[in-house]
């Protein structure tokens, strides 16, 4: 397992600097530092909390001046209608579910005939930020690269040019490495258009937006004056974050998105502003097709981890299964993913789902017949396209309490999967017949796949 974890981190720096250079990782390696320093401290019954802090990315490349912006993006915008989004990276290179939200929404607003204009942070850190002469901030229009620029050049520049465009709407899809004031400033300049804000993760309700207390396991949201609180390490930091979306809310008319009704009842119980318009809006919907009566011809039950592997997705706890079980006659194990981990104990099938590939993992899983989706996500997850994409494939889901709109969905639909208090649970089920003769009763009648059906309406 150490191994993994070795592997784990090194593909991790080997993608910070590819895709943000060695300055760039180096911030993040004193980040990381910052952060074992302040569990090592709270271990040793420190008395005060450490606060996390972060070493910011420097930028080296070529800045658009207004006059470049004007070149490269008037002649698209005068006379348009267009939608500005806000999210903290470049959704034309990053690939998961927020990016590929973006990405529908970019290519719906742009068959409608308006514009679509992206804002995100260069080098985002893990907190709200405050701009200053140095930031730099990433343009996409219409799905094309534009360049990056200061927050105060495309200010000004839209202040100029804005009476020539109408902006429709502002949608935030997500702040982290943002600066409030600057994505205000764009809200007063484009006439305050109808604003609305999606609860992608919880990261308005905290700087730790897994939710995870110190990184390891899920806090329950308690107030942020609490002991529970305090003695994380992302709690002294939580408290000026939680005002300044206070702030931010309360001057500002927006709407809140929420992909699931958990995701929005959590967010709603812990956000301190509670007059908010709120609209419910499925990233998917499944359309169930007839079932088949063809039953599974699989000699060994078939489990597969789906998405990233990483440790607030279960890793951790699929390699404990896999080095109990990995050898077991009775299963056989596979990892589905765009990254790969080297192991004796299951299978690699790589899958890289983008926005021209939206439904290959849905059909690798049928392909490869796979009977149990492994969705042991120890954060609550705020929708779960993995969710969506293994019951397309008709896969049993398992799943535990902590997992969010996965053990919602599971609990609202019980027949398509089991929701297990803990680990100990998880392996007896696997050491005995249980789950042999869980799945033998629930695909008696055959395999009941679905169609994913993205949905643009919101």
């Amino acid at each position: 397992m150490k191994f993994e974890l070795f592997l784990i981190r090194a593909q991790k720096a080997l993608h910070i600097l590819k895709k943000q250079g060695f300055n760039a990782l180096i911030a993040q390696i004193k980040t990381k530092t910052n952060i074992r320093t302040s569990r090592a401290s709270k271990q040793q019954n420190s008395i005060t909390t450490p606060v996390i802090t972060e070493v910011k990315a420097i930028f080296v490349g070529r800045i658009l001046g207004k006059e470049k912006l004007q070149s490269k993006m008037t002649s698209a915008l005068i006379g348009s209608v267009i939608r500005i989004a806000f999210s903290h990276d470049n959704y034309l290179k990053n690939v998961g579910g927020l990016q590929l939200k973006i990405a529908d929404e970019q290519l719906e607003v742009n068959r409608s005939g308006k514009g679509f204009l992206h804002i995100f942070p260069y080098g985002a850190g893990l907190t709200l930020t405050e701009f200053n002469d140095d930031s730099v901030i990433g343009i996409n229009l219409n799905g094309e690269w534009v360049g990056y620029t200061h927050p105060q050049i495309l200010i000004d520049y839209f202040a100029e040019i804005s009476s020539e465009f109408n902006v429709e709407r502002l949608s935030i899809h997500h702040v982290m490495g943002f600066d409030l004031n600057f994505i205000e400033k764009v809200i007063e300049i484009t006439q305050h258009p109808k604003v609305v804000f999606w609860l992608h993760d919880f990261f308005s309700l905290c700087p730790g937006y897994l939710l995870l207390r110190n990184d390891l396991e899920f806090c329950g949201v308690p107030d942020v004056t609490s002991n529970a609180c305090y003695l994380c390490i992302y709690g002294e930091k939580r408290i000026g974050h939680l005002k300044e979306f206070e702030r931010f809310f309360t001057r500002n008319a927006i709407e809140v998105i929420s992909p699931s009704e958990f995701a929005l009842e959590l967010w709603r119980k812990a956000f301190p502003v509670k007059e908010i318009n709120t609209t419910l809006c499925p990233h998917a919907f499944l359309e169930y097709l007839e079932p088949t009566s063809i039953l599974s011809t699989n000699k060994k039950i078939k489990i597969a981890f789906v998405g990233f592997p990483v440790y607030h997705k279960g890793w951790e706890t699929w390699l404990k299964l896999t080095d109990k079980f990995g050898s077991d006659p009775r299963y056989e194990f596979l990892l589905f993913s765009e990254t790969r981990r080297i192991s004796r104990n299951y299978k690699n099938v790589t899958i890289s789902v983008t926005k021209d590939s939206r439904y290959k993992m849905a059909e690798a899983l049928k392909n490869y017949n796979i009977d149990i989706a492994f969705l042991w996500s120890i954060c609550p997850e705020t929708f779960s396209f993995t969710l969506y994409e293994s019951l397309s494939a008709d896969c049993t889901i398992l799943t535990n309490r902590n997992s969010g709109n996965i053990q919602s969905y599971v609990e609202t639909h019980p027949e398509i999967g089991l929701i297990l208090e803990n680990e100990k649970v998880l392996m007896a089920m696997f050491e005995g017949n249980d789950l042999a003769d869980y799945l033998a009763k629930s695909h008696k009648e055959g395999r009941k796949f679905a169609r994913i059906v993205i949905n643009n309406v919101c």
